[in-house]
């Protein structure tokens, strides 16, 4: 039963991965990029932690971690740099 909702989650991930990239290959401004990409990340985030629920996959929580960290830091910096149009020269 719990091979089957993990199969079921992997699925509805896969999916969500898939609408993605299409939002991110139609989206009309580098806005709807940058959140497409970002929610991507997380979808790839989502993958490593429902591999990571296996007993083989412990290392998986680590790029996990990584990987979110990078992409909030990533999509911050990006929002900003979309925003202001500069990086700031303090």
């Amino acid at each position: 039963m719990i091979e089957l909702l993990h199969q079921a989650s992997f699925l509805v991930m896969a999916l969500a991965a898939v609408l993605v990239l299409i939002r991110a290959s139609r989206g009309p401004s580098s806005f709807d990029r940058a959140l497409a990409t970002d929610a991507l990340a997380l979808i790839i985030v989502g993958l490593l932690l429902l591999q990571a629920y296996r007993p083989v996959g412990r290392l998986y929580t680590d790029a996990a971690l990584g990987l979110a960290l990078f992409s909030f830091v990533g999509t911050s910096l990006l929002a900003h740099f979309l925003g202001k149009g500069e990086f700031p020269r303090d």
